[in-house]
């Protein structure tokens, strides 16, 4: 597997270990002769190449119909110390587990079984499994409680969380770095000239760093309960296959460049 996938997961099981488990997303120029008429068309969509994206707009919450839609805390019950977590309901169907700077990806849903309406999760902490539910009058707190054994588990809407950091006060950017790289496996790169970046297993995890890059080396820092800083290699070549294509190599993995627009 991919680093990110390994490196995440671990470090979410040494932070889960440490505060103690409670329970288990133009007009061109025109060169032609001022005396001729030309009419400039725009661009297909084919032709249409965005290189650079606002991050916070990932993983947005889509559905406010969703009763279910929006940022949790656990508050009590199993998972309660599970402080440092944010659970995000996308309106969707999709769930992520966020701590600090990070996200990792599971599903929900809401499904009548023999007669009773189930809130569904599938997670890897805190929250999985089968759950009956019960809403406060103003919508923002949830009791679930676990079919399979009875426990519950209290909820409560939290407001203004974001797992993607400032740009940092001191950094360096590479030009020929800068912009969304995907991976044969559907792995993700995006390198901001702001100095945040974004590295995303799709349908897995996704963690955002702040970042520095030079000289084929780039220092990146992201966030569980305390600051992770890790060293990255990169180089960038021209395909040698396609001249127009970029070829991105980092910490030994290839990647194509690829529009912004398409990040998961």
């Amino acid at each position: 597997m991919k680093k990110l996938l390994f490196k995440s997961a671990c470090a979410l099981l040494a932070a889960v270990l440490a505060i103690g488990l409670a329970g288990c997303s133009g007009k061109t120029e025109s060169s032609a002769p001022a005396t001729e008429s030309v009419t400039t068309e725009p661009p297909t969509e084919a032709e249409v190449f965005v290189t650079e994206t606002d991050l916070t707009k990932l993983h947005p919450i889509t559905a406010q119909s969703d009763q279910f839609a929006g940022m949790w805390r656990i508050t009590d019950g199993v998972g309660a110390k599970l402080e440092h977590f944010v659970y995000e309901f996308d309106g969707n169907g999709n769930a992520y587990i966020m701590v600090g700077t990070t996200g990792y990806c599971g599903t929900y849903g809401v499904k009548a079984e023999d007669g009773k309406d189930l809130f569904i999760t599938q997670l890897m902490f805190g929250l999985d499994g089968k759950y009956t539910y019960k809403f406060s009058k103003d919508r923002n707190n949830v009791v679930l409680t676990n079919i399979s054994n009875g426990s519950t588990t209290s909820l409560e809407k939290t407001e203004g969380f974001s797992p993607v950091p400032d740009s940092p006060e001191s950094y360096v950017t590479d030009e020929a770095l800068l912009g969304a790289w995907v991976d044969s496996t559907g792995g993700y790169l995006y390198f901001g000239k702001d100095g945040v970046m974004y590295d995303a297993q799709a349908n897995v995890s996704f963690t955002f760093y702040t970042y520095s890059a030079a000289d084929g080396k780039i220092n990146e820092t992201s966030v569980l309960t305390e600051e992770i800083n890790e060293t990255a290699t990169y180089s960038v070549e021209k395909d040698v296959q396609d001249a127009k294509k970029d070829i991105l190599t980092y910490n030994d993995v290839e990647y194509q460049r690829v529009s912004a627009d398409k990040l998961p």
